[in-house]
């Protein structure tokens, strides 16, 4: 339940449309890295990161629960192939904010199992759950096995405004980020596609386009 509190939702212009996790790093300084997808790239400074909006149960409350936010962010990593970008906020979250630095797995190896957390289509917090490990696997033509697949399980599912969501291992550390699928609450058994964390570490070329960087 801690990383759950890493989560949140990318807004502009008052419509939130992409997830981001908060990351941490090997030297654990507090730094605000915001990891999502590249292809939910916005204006960073235009960004608002909005924590904690969330409910105790799956069905949404009738009145909408209070979020944390922040806004602004620049710009430090992003890639194409694993679909990952790297953001860092303009500001370190407030104590009273409560948020969690989520860790990662570098390491390209399948989890056991895996879970989604996410804020699909623009709503409150979600999470989804895969009870099978992903397989290794492309998601357009180009580099071979830089993506997790997985197939939701228990009716649980994700939408347009998951993307860039983290997806944890059994260990609870980040895999992977949200790149895309056929996933829906109209398409339960159908397959989303997370851009490896192991392949977003080191492939790129340089600092811009890799994570380890930044994160180590």
């Amino acid at each position: 339940t801690t990383e759950i509190r890493s989560v949140c939702m990318l807004v502009t212009g008052g419509n939130g449309f992409c997830t981001g996790s908060l990351i941490n790093n090997t030297i654990q300084d507090g730094k605000p890295y915001i990891l999502s997808a590249n292809h939910c790239y916005r204006d960073p400074s235009d960004i608002v990161f909005m924590f904690n909006w969330e409910s105790e149960s799956c069905e949404n409350p009738l009145i909408s629960p209070s979020s944390d936010d922040l806004s602004g962010a620049e710009l430090i990593a992003r890639a194409s192939e694993s679909d990952f970008m790297l953001l860092e906020m303009y500001d370190e979250p407030p104590f009273s904010y409560n948020v969690y630095y989520a860790g990662w797995n570098a390491i390209d190896e399948p989890a056991n199992n895996t879970v989604c957390v996410h804020h699909p289509s623009g709503d409150i917090k979600k999470i989804s759950y895969d009870d099978d490990p992903p397989i290794s696997d492309d998601y357009s033509p180009g580099a071979d096995n830089t993506h997790w697949r997985v197939i939701w399980d228990r009716e649980t599912t994700t939408e347009p405004g998951s993307s860039g969501s983290p997806l944890y291992n059994e260990n609870h550390q980040i895999i992977g980020q949200l790149h895309g699928g056929y996933a829906s609450c109209q398409n339960l058994d159908e397959p989303d596609w997370y851009g490896k964390f192991s392949y977003s570490w080191e492939t790129g070329s340089t600092p811009e386009t890799r994570l380890k960087d930044w994160l180590d």
